[in-house]
């Protein structure tokens, strides 16, 4: 990605951001009515606090996030942040800040989440079409 789309696409997380802290977790445009988190992740390489707007599913009671990046052959970056330190914090609405861990799921599992994913949010299968990578899955467990 080119530095101008890196700095346009951090910018526009930033807002969204702000948004949504200012909106008790709602955020219009593209966004408006899907259930969303702030996750805050440990950069892989850089060990800087990272913070990543980030569509969310709740399936089985269980939490779960999808590194699709649109369906761009690379996976975003907090994909590579979980695996590295999969210690994360989540905010949900306009509860406060939790710890949460990251938990990548094996395939059979994951293809199951998918299947529910793409039910719930249709556009996610088009992410797929335009991919050859496997869009990973993460199961976020909260920290007791």
């Amino acid at each position: 990605m080119a530095d101008d789309d890196m700095q346009s696409e951090r910018e526009f997380n930033r807002q969204n951001i702000e948004e949504f802290r200012n909106n008790g977790g709602k955020v219009g445009g593209q966004f408006e009515g899907f259930p969303l988190i702030i996750m805050t992740s440990t950069g892989a390489k850089s060990g800087t606090e990272r913070e990543s707007l980030i569509a969310y599913f709740d399936v089985d009671d269980k939490l779960y996030v999808v590194g699709s990046a649109a369906g761009r052959d690379a996976s975003p970056g907090w994909v590579f942040n979980l695996r590295a330190n999969p210690a994360v914090t989540v905010e949900i609405g306009d509860k406060p800040r939790r710890p949460y861990t990251a938990h990548e799921l094996a395939r059979d599992e994951r293809d199951r989440v998918w299947e529910i994913v793409k039910e719930r949010a249709p556009g996610f299968a088009e992410y797929e079409k335009r991919t050859d990578r496997v869009i990973p899955i993460f199961e976020l467990a909260p920290v007791a």
